[in-house]
């Protein structure tokens, strides 16, 4: 470990920070210190103070896969040097999410899921409502195929695996559990209910547990501080238990 410096995680928001229910978030003086309690439990921070390393999060909300890649890529070519020093973790998200460009703001665009955000994307596209609503539904009955969108996101992990030379943990944020590539570095979930690859088979099979520490638990879709101090555990343990090659000289 005495080669590695930095750990970058990207993914959408549930790599972003906790996400905590109103009851907790209402305890907090100001939204000011709420975001600094999230954000200093976020499992990235966690997991870099475990390992002694800067913490450097590129998660962003609603992000696909495809941008989650394509930033990381990103950060890569802005900091060539540091690649050598750095372990990366890359949480999957949902693959019916898309990165898109706009022409009008000549920038990246956030479409959370294919059926959502259309009057976003209509707005950021400088377009009518009904026309972006008339190439969603030919584009979701006519190109959208699950399976090949999974597989897809298989073959990019492949290579972004072999781009960094093995130093990176991927995990499943999405719902498909058996998705997971065998000869990929994915963190198992384990508990006394559950192991497995899906985070969403873990929390509901540990549904008790987390009602046993609030009583007013109720998921709401992301993590929260206590499941980002799970996640933190089981990657540094999957770190150190599994023994991989993340460090290279």
């Amino acid at each position: 470990m005495k080669n590695l410096k930095y750990l970058v995680v990207n993914g959408c928001s549930f790599s972003r920070h906790p996400h905590e229910p109103d009851h907790i978030r209402n305890t907090f003086s100001s939204e000011e210190d709420y975001y600094d309690y999230l954000f200093s439990n976020k499992y990235s921070t966690l997991l870099a103070n475990k390992l002694n390393v800067e913490d450097i999060n590129i998660s962003g909300g609603g992000s696909s896969n495809d941008r989650i890649f394509r930033t990381t890529y990103d950060w890569i070519q802005e900091n060539k040097e540091k690649v050598k020093d750095t372990l990366f973790i890359i949480q999957l998200t949902n693959c019916l999410r898309k990165d898109l460009w706009s022409n009008f703001k000549q920038e990246y665009i956030i479409s959370s899921e294919i059926w959502q955000d259309l009057e976003y994307i209509a707005k950021d596209c400088d377009t009518t409502l009904d026309k972006v609503n008339k190439w969603r539904e030919f584009e979701v009955m006519n190109l959208i195929n699950e399976d090949e969108l999974e597989k897809n996101i298989i073959r990019q992990c492949d290579l972004f695996n072999s781009y960094v030379n093995g130093n990176v943990i991927f995990f499943n944020g999405w719902r498909r559990n058996e998705l997971v590539h065998t000869d990929l570095n994915f963190l198992k979930f384990k508990s006394d209910t559950y192991e497995g690859y899906s985070w969403v088979h873990y929390i509901y099979s540990n549904r008790s547990k987390y009602l046993q520490n609030d009583p007013k638990y109720k998921w709401i879709g992301h993590p929260e501080v206590l499941q980002h101090n799970e996640i933190s555990e089981l990657l540094y343990n999957h770190i150190t238990e599994t023994n991989i090659n993340v460090f290279n000289t």
